[in-house]
C-alpha cells in the first residue's frame, strides 16, 4: 500500500486519464485508492476530472463511512468499499462508464468474446444486478458480484468496476475490458467513418447546427456511424443506461431534417436525433454539450446491440425520472456551481 498523499495524487490523475482515455467523461466514473485496511481515498462528487488536484480528494474510512476533507466523497462509495471488502489484492479502484462496456452490461457476460489468457489479464469477469446509482442497492449486488473473486465487474446499466493491484494494473483491465466489449458488441455498423457515410450530409448538418447555436448558444453534434444508423431507423430510442436518463432523459427521438422542427424539438428535449446528421444536443455549457454527443452516441451503440440481440432493455418509467429529476436538482448545479 502506498502512502496517503501519493494516492492522493495518483487518484486525482486517474481521473483525468479516465477523461483522455476515453473510459469516462465530465463527471461521471470514479477513482479509489486503498491506503490501508479501514482506509481509502477517492474522488469527490460532481467535480469534474479537468481540474482536480490531490487537495481535493477525500479520505473515507471504509467501516465507518466517517470521511475527511474538504469535499464529500463520490455517492458510489459504497461499490469501492464492496470491491475492496471482497477482494484482499485489490488496492486500486476505477468505476467506468466506459461505452462498449456499458453496452455489453445489458446483455449479460454469456456474450463476451475473450480468450483464455485475455480473461486470466482481467482478473475473472462478473455481472452485478441492478441497483439506482448511489444506492446501497447498487452496493450490495456489487458486492456478490465480487465475492466470486473477479476482479472485473460489469454493471447492468451503469458502466464497470475495475480492481487492480495498483494504478496501473487497474487501467491495463480497463483497457482490455473495453477492446473485448468492442469486440463482442452486435449490430454496430461497418462503416467506421461517419463522414464518408452515405447516410451524413456535412452541409445540411452545418446549416441545422448553425440555427441551433443561434437559437441556443451551446449546441453540438456527432454524425458518428452508429448515430446515423438510429437517425436513419427513424425510431425512438428509450433510455436504457443510467447516464443517458440522468443527462438526455427519458429518450432520444427522430426529428425530421429541417430548421423549424428540430428547433422545435430542441425546446422541448435536450437531444435529438436527425436522419443524415446523427444527434444534435444542446445543454448549458460546449463541454455539457459534448457530454450529450458521446452520451448520445453510447445509446446508439447500446441499442443497436440490444436490438441485434432481440432484447429489450429500457429502463422503467418511474427509474428513468427519478434520476432525470435528481440529476436537473443536484449535480448539474454542482457542476455549473
Amino acid at each position: 500500500m502506498i502512502n496517503e498523499a501519493e494516492a492522493k495524487g495518483l487518484v486525482a490523475q486517474s481521473g483525468r486519464m479516465l477523461l483522455s482515455e476515453g473510459l469516462a467523461a465530465r463527471t461521471w466514473g470514479n477513482v479509489s485508492c486503498r491506503i490501508d485496511e479501514n482506509w481509502m481515498v477517492i474522488t469527490p462528487s460532481g467535480l469534474s476530472y479537468d481540474g482536480m488536484t490531490a487537495n481535493d480528494i477525500v479520505r473515507l474510512n471504509m467501516s465507518t463511512g466517517q470521511w475527511e476533507g474538504r469535499l464529500k466523497p463520490s455517492s458510489e462509495k459504497g461499490v469501492h468499499t464492496a470491491a475492496y471488502r471482497a477482494l484482499n489484492d485489490g488496492e486500486f479502484v476505477l468505476h467506468t462508464h466506459q461505452v462498449y462496456a456499458s453496452a455489453m452490461g445489458l446483455t449479460g457476460i454469456e456474450v463476451l468474446s475473450f480468450s483464455a489468457a485475455e480473461e486470466s489479464a482481467l482478473g475473472g469477469v462478473a455481472l452485478a444486478d441492478y441497483g439506482l446509482p448511489g444506492t446501497k442497492k447498487l452496493a450490495q449486488n456489487v458486492a456478490v458480484a465480487f465475492s466470486g473473486g473477479a476482479h472485473v465487474v460489469l454493471l447492468a446499466r451503469h458502466g464497470a468496476v475495475i480492481v487492480g493491484k495498483n494504478h496501473e494494473q487497474a487501467f491495463e483491465r480497463a483497457r482490455l475490458l473495453e477492446a473485448v466489449c468492442r469486440r463482442s458488441c452486435m449490430g454496430q455498423p461497418k462503416d467506421s467513418l461517419s463522414a464518408d457515410s452515405p447516410l451524413f450530409d456535412e452541409e445540411l448538418a452545418e446549416c441545422l447546427i448553425k440555427s441551433a447555436k443561434d437559437k441556443y448558444g451551446h449546441v453540438a453534434y456527432t454524425s458518428a456511424a452508429p448515430v446515423l444508423a438510429c437517425a436513419e431507423s427513424g425510431k425512438t430510442i428509450r433510455a436504457q443506461l443510467d447516464d443517458m436518463a440522468q443527462m438526455i432523459g427519458p429518450h432520444l427521438s427522430t426529428v425530421k431534417p429541417d430548421e423549424k422542427g428540430i428547433i422545435d424539438a430542441l425546446g422541448r428535449e435536450d437531444a435529438v436525433l436527425v436522419p443524415r446528421v446523427g444527434a444534435i444536443c444542446r445543454a448549458f455549457t460546449d463541454e455539457d454539450s459534448a457530454a450529450m454527443c458521446l452520451l448520445a452516441e453510447k445509446a446508439c451503440i447500446s441499442w443497436l446491440h440490444t436490438q441485434a440481440m432481440g432484447i429489450s432493455k429500457h429502463l422503467s418509467w418511474f427509474d428513468t425520472r427519478l434520476m432525470r429529476a435528481i440529476y436537473l436538482k443536484k449535480y448539474s448545479k454542482m457542476v455549473r456551481g
